[in-house]
């Protein structure tokens, strides 16, 4: 009984590995914009945050249709 058991394991765990392929995840989002060295004016202020606002409601929208949900 030992035996079959112990050879169930072993096929289970083989056989589990070859059907998992090695992929990097992406994001399907941006990264945050990157801030300068510098001192910001208000526009800049205004601009970045105008842009990672954006990205970021595109990509509430993106995940949630990957998840299957409809986007709000």
């Amino acid at each position: 009984m030992k035996t079959p058991l112990a050879l169930l394991v072993v096929l289970a765990l083989t056989g589990c590995g070859g059907l998992t392929p090695s992929v990097e995840p992406t994001s399907p989002c941006v990264r945050p914009v990157a801030i300068p060295d510098r001192a910001l004016t208000d526009v800049d202020v205004e601009v970045f945050w105008g842009r990672d606002r954006n990205e970021l409601l595109k990509c509430g929208d993106k995940v949630e249709t990957l998840s299957g949900r409809t986007p709000q």
